[in-house]
């Protein structure tokens, strides 16, 4: 058997397509068709250290207004609310891209595989369009009888 990748998140051999996320998807590569790549904005999921930090802060700044004074409560929460402030305009809003292979698949339209990593994307992409052009029948499997 032909493997044409073998990686952590996706094997293509000729008869197959495995990609193994949490709930492996596994697709047979002759039932695929129309095979094409998309690139997709994917919202940026990264923590924000700021506003973690003003969240920490405004609980401090309720608990020091009930324990030390309210002079104080209320000067940590106006901390908290400038943390908050900056931590809104100082982190610039980044654009994350996946790329995506789509393709129909026994009548439906599926997302067959998708990475954030480009290099890796475009490895499997390569192997799975040569997996399914392989795949393809050629004059000689149409069963023509020479006379």
């Amino acid at each position: 058997m032909r493997i044409y990748y073998s990686g952590p998140d996706a094997q293509v051999d000729r008869e197959r397509f495995v990609w193994r996320t949490s709930s492996p998807r596994i697709f047979v590569v002759r039932d695929l068709k129309n095979v094409v790549r998309v690139r997709c904005n994917v919202p940026d999921r990264r923590p924000n250290p700021a506003l973690l930090v003003s969240l920490l802060m405004t609980a401090m700044a309720g608990a020091s207004w009930m324990l030390a004074s309210p002079v104080v409560g209320a000067a940590l929460g106006f901390l908290a609310v400038l943390a908050a402030a900056a931590a809104m305009v100082s982190r610039p809003r980044r654009t994350v891209y996946e790329w995506q292979v789509r393709a129909t698949y026994l009548g439906s339209y599926v997302t067959v595989y998708a990475s954030a990593d480009q290099r890796v994307f475009n490895q499997v992409t390569r192997a799975l369009l040569r997996a399914v052009e392989d795949a393809r029948p050629t004059r000689a499997d149409h069963g023509l009888a020479a006379a």
